[in-house]
């Protein structure tokens, strides 16, 4: 009878080791070391906090899981357009890493430049060299993204949504409403595509920066806090031809992608319009002109510049922006 318990005895204590061995082992199973939801307590509301890995390849899948829903409002932006007459933006996300902040947008093909005057599929192009492979001066309105990096409007302005776009406009205050009510912008990056119609293909064609208040002759102390007038002030061009001081800097060909053509419902009308998706990476070192990495929070606003399929470049009205009320977001930065 003992030599029983005694083969009992092991049999329990195996089983007891056994039990004891597998259950973290299943606890890891459960919180793979890929669940950013609990390995990112600052992926926007702490250990539940949604959160998403973001690759700017032009596949977009990531961006499906950012919704109204899923944005916490804070280190996840997600916007639509409410205006069903300035459609030209549909759609703003927006996220960060620690050098990046991503933005996801969609922008109704209606409103983008078709080019078709060219030797071969665009390639590229800059400020002062226009489309690659081909020079050319038809220069489209920019997709525009307004960046407040601090909390005050020292040296810094507004962004214009109508109005007198001269100089003694902007000093006297009658340029028009700004876009949006804040007036501590410090950079405007601006992004500048096409259709290709050679290559049958969306084309990004180069970024430029902005700093009004450090690169343009005519910016004085009384412009100070107030909104812009057109997108030229500030362009950081050194006047030699060919070399285009900060172009594709915050962002470049291979940080920039689209999705082809295709329909996307529009969310003020809710109906179904061609549309192209965007995603790009925004450098956080090169927005501002002094290398300082932005950190904290930033405020942002889109503007989409062009009309029609043909260029209108410094278009005062453009064809959308979002948000499309007069608060720009504020995205917490990683």
């Amino acid at each position: 009878m003992k030599k029983v318990f005694m083969i009992l005895g092991a049999g329990l204590l195996a089983a007891l080791l056994v039990f004891s061995c597998s259950k973290p082992n299943n606890q890891k199973n459960n919180n793979k070391p890929d669940d950013k939801e609990q390995k990112d307590p600052e992926g926007g509301g702490g250990e539940e906090g949604f959160s998403m890995d973001i690759s700017i390849d032009g596949n977009f899948s990531e961006w499906d899981a950012l919704t109204a829903d899923t944005a916490d409002g804070e280190y996840y932006i997600y916007e639509e357009n409410s205006d069903p007459d300035y459609n030209g933006i549909l759609r703003l996300k927006l996220a960060s890493d620690e050098d990046n902040i991503y933005v996801y947008t969609e922008i109704n093909y209606e409103y983008i430049y078709v080019k078709e005057d060219s030797d071969g599929p665009v390639t590229g192009g800059g400020s002062w060299t226009g489309w690659i492979p081909t020079f050319s001066q038809d220069t489209p309105g920019a997709l525009i993204v307004y960046v407040g990096c601090d909390d005050n409007a020292n040296a810094a302005y507004g962004a214009r949504r109508i109005g007198d776009c001269s100089i003694d406009a902007i000093k006297d205050g009658s340029d028009g409403e700004p876009m949006w009510d804040y007036m501590g912008f410090d950079a405007f990056p601006q992004y500048y595509f096409c259709f290709d119609a050679v290559g049958n293909k969306m084309a990004f064609g180069w970024n430029q920066n902005n700093w009004p208040e450090l690169h343009d002759a005519s910016w004085t102390d009384d412009m100070v806090g107030k909104p812009l007038g057109d997108h030229g002030y500030g362009w950081w061009g050194d006047d030699v031809e060919g070399t285009p001081v900060s172009d594709n800097t915050v962002s470049n060909a291979d940080t920039f992608k689209f999705s082809p053509v295709m329909s996307i419902n529009e969310p003020a009308s809710k109906k179904d319009v061609q549309a192209v998706k965007i995603e790009f990476a925004m450098d956080r070192s090169a927005i501002l002109e002094s290398g300082e990495k932005v950190k904290g929070t930033a405020v942002i606003g889109i503007f989409y510049e062009n009309i029609s399929q043909v260029a209108h470049q410094t278009e005062p009205l453009g064809s959308g922006k979002l948000p499309s009320g007069d608060k720009a977001v504020q995205l917490k930065l990683k």
